[in-house]
């Protein structure tokens, strides 16, 4: 952001702060997650691939083929949650993990969409907070579907109850909020009378803004999906491995 000073100067921080971002430190910082990313998908996806992957010799697509990865080919986190959560209910797993990929490709493609309200975007008016939405609702399906296995499988002795009420926490209250936002955006619409004291009342509050929502949304994905990670019991594993395997 420019700041400008009486008689046209602009700040020093204004000045520096582009500099910043070509710093080597940051620079390396970037290089730093790129690894992380590309390669240490790669390095994890290797010792899963059914025969032996040798990088001299076979090409770094075999192991994103479904042909010839079946089992590790998708992406991650999402083949993480099919796999342990097909002991409960294999169709829900598939939708579970269907969505979360669907909301991954969505939320790819919004980056590549700019914001702007004034233009059609291939014809689409707003196509950016469409696609943003689309991605939203994916992943909300995915959570709202993991959660009914984590409950299935709760109440078959599966799952530990944590990871049903930790999931159950952070995909109901968002979307609950969200659903009650909603509600009174529509009923404003709809009763044009009452829009006034509503907005009044609400128009200070961080609850009225889809930024607070958006941002709470994000937090509660993440922290949905680290409890797949480190709340996953070890017997759930090692019955999907056994699963898997027969």
């Amino acid at each position: 952001m420019t700041v400008e000073l009486p008689g046209g100067r602009v700040s020093r921080a204004a000045k520096t702060f582009p500099q910043i971002l070509y710093r080597k430190a940051v620079l390396c910082a970037l290089l730093a997650l790129i690894l992380l990313s590309f390669f240490g998908t790669l390095v994890v996806s290797a010792p899963m691939f059914p025969q032996n992957y040798d990088w001299r010799y076979r090409v770094i697509s075999n192991l994103l083929s479904p042909r010839d990865n079946p089992g590790h080919h998708w992406l991650p986190l999402a083949g993480y949650l099919h796999r342990n959560l097909e002991i409960v209910s294999p169709q829900a797993a598939r939708a579970s993990a269907g969505a979360f990929i669907a909301g991954i490709i969505a939320l790819i493609c919004a980056c590549f969409v700019v914001p702007q309200h004034m233009h059609d975007v291939l014809g689409v008016r707003r196509l950016h907070e469409f696609i943003a939405r689309s991605a939203a609702g994916f992943m909300a399906i995915g959570m709202l579907t993991a959660c009914w296995c984590a409950r299935k499988g709760f109440r078959q002795n599966l799952f530990q109850g944590r990871l049903f009420w930790t999931w159950s926490l952070v995909t109901l209250l968002p979307l609950a909020g969200i659903f009650f936002s909603e509600s009174l955006l529509l009923l404003t619409q709809l009763k044009p009378a009452w829009a006034m004291p509503i907005r009044n009342i609400l128009r200070h509050s961080v609850f009225w803004h889809l930024g607070f929502w958006e941002w709470l949304g994000s937090a509660a994905i993440f922290v949905f999906l680290c409890a797949a990670v480190f709340l996953t019991p070890s017997r759930a594993i090692k019955m999907g491995c056994h699963f898997g395997e027969s």
